[in-house]
This record gives structure tokens, C-alpha cells and sequence, in this order.
């Protein structure tokens, strides 16, 4: 079965700011040796070496996605990532190689494979070429990053506009949740003893601020399916990530 190299829409990267070539020093893969061995520490168990890739279970696209890409040698590497334990699965012609603790580097030959996940979805799942050249992997049929792609690609009027919306609501709660939470940061005795408190001149009710929470979340959950990321448009869903 022959891997698609790109994404619906026929780019590799999206028109968003991205993860810069630092960016894996951010994600704290910079200088990070292969990571492997057994790493099932409780939740998942670690595939056993040489196990087939397991059918990919739609039911459990909110703990596990999934994405491949065709390599040079003609093989096919697969990574499975399960989001409860913090652990991605490298396999190779549907065969286990190995598992790794996010952020992982996973060696396929002269090339590498990265991957780095956040609460939301993932942030880097890149083939890197001995050359530097880079390129994301595909998602798998059935992951969520699949069907949101198949998305834009049906209906890309829904799709610019779903995207629009989770960019209006991160804006939105930057403009109302921002001030509040400077407030109470600076009523703090570290700061409060040495500097004037900020009153935010936004106050809203508890039901309103969990609304925004957790709309903000969904809109995280977009931008991630999307591997869309601006440093400080994403800067609250960062910080719930962390």
C-alpha cells in the first residue's frame, strides 16, 4: 500500500507560524539521544519486538492517533502514539521496532523520525533526512487528524471557517482570561510586596470564565489537528498543556 508524502491540500506545512528548526530544543529534543528500551511503566504495555502494527480503533481516537510515511528503502514506518501513557510505537512494515517516552527520535536508516506530543495533539511528527530535508508524516485513516483533514479536503469552506473560529476564541479569551489572571498573579505576596497590584478591569462570573476554558480547549484541540501553532495565539493552551 503506497503512503501519501503530504496532506490533503497538498503541502507539508500549513500557513500558520510553525516550530521553527529550534524548535526541537523548545520541545526538549535538542541533543536527545535515542530513546528505546522498555518504557512500560504502568498504562500500555510495551508491544513485544517484532509484533504486528494492531488495527487502528476509531473508539480510541481521544487516548491514541497514529501516522505513517513511505521511506526511501520502499518500507513503510508507521508511529503510534498513545497520549495517556506518553509514548510513541515506531513499527516498520507493520512489524514493532520500538518505543520511546514523547519526545522521541527514532533512527530508520541514515534518516530520523521525531516525535512530540502535547495535551491537545501533536506538535512534531517529522521525517527528518540525513540531508535535513523534513517532512510530516501522514495520518492514518481513522485518526482524528485524518477525518480533519478529509474535512477541508470535502468541504474546505467548513473547514477555513472551523479554523477561523478556534483563532476567535483563543483571541477571545487572550483579551478576557489574560487580565484576570495578571490580577491575581500580582495580588501575590511576591509581588504585591514590592510592586502595585493590576486591577484587571475585566471581572466575569465563574460560569463565564469555565465557558471560556473550556471553549478554549476545543479550539487547542483544532489548531493541534491541524498542526497549526502561533507562540503566543497558543500561549494559553500551551500553558493547560504544561
Amino acid at each position: 500500500m503506497s503512503v501519501p508524502n503530504r496532506f490533503s491540500d497538498g503541502s507539508d506545512r500549513l500557513d500558520d507560524d510553525r516550530l521553527d528548526d529550534d524548535g526541537l530544543d523548545d520541545l526538549g529534543l535538542g541533543g536527545l539521544d535515542d530513546l528505546g528500551g522498555d518504557t512500560g511503566d504502568g498504562g500500555t504495555p510495551v508491544p513485544r519486538p517484532g509484533a504486528p502494527l494492531p488495527p487502528f480503533r476509531p473508539s480510541l481516537s481521544l487516548e491514541r492517533t497514529r501516522f505513517a510515511a513511505a521511506l526511501p528503502d520502499g518500507s513503510t514506518a508507521t508511529v503510534d502514539v498513545d497520549h495517556l501513557s506518553g509514548r510513541a510505537s515506531l513499527y516498520r512494515d507493520g512489524r514493532h521496532v520500538r518505543t520511546a517516552d514523547m519526545p522521541a527520535r527514532f533512527p530508520v536508516g541514515p534518516d530520523r523520525i521525531e516525535v512530540a506530543a502535547s495535551r491537545y495533539g501533536m506538535q512534531r511528527i517529522h521525517l527528518v533526512g540525513a540531508d535535513g530535508v523534513e517532512r510530516r508524516l501522514d495520518p492514518a485513516p481513522g485518526t482524528p487528524e485524518h477525518r480533519r483533514a478529509q474535512l477541508s479536503r470535502r468541504h474546505p469552506g467548513i473547514g477555513r471557517a472551523v479554523a477561523a473560529v478556534a483563532v476567535v476564541v483563543l483571541v477571545v479569551n487572550l483579551a478576557l482570561l489574560a487580565p484576570q489572571v495578571l490580577e491575581r498573579v500580582t495580588h501575590l505576596a511576591f509581588w504585591a510586596d514590592r510592586f502595585p497590584s493590576f486591577v484587571s478591569p475585566v471581572d466575569l462570573p465563574t460560569w463565564a470564565n469555565t465557558a471560556l476554558t473550556l471553549a478554549a480547549a476545543l479550539a487547542g484541540i483544532e489548531r493541534a489537528l491541524t498542526f497549526r501553532h502561533h507562540r503566543l495565539l497558543d500561549a494559553e493552551t500551551d500553558g493547560m498543556g504544561g
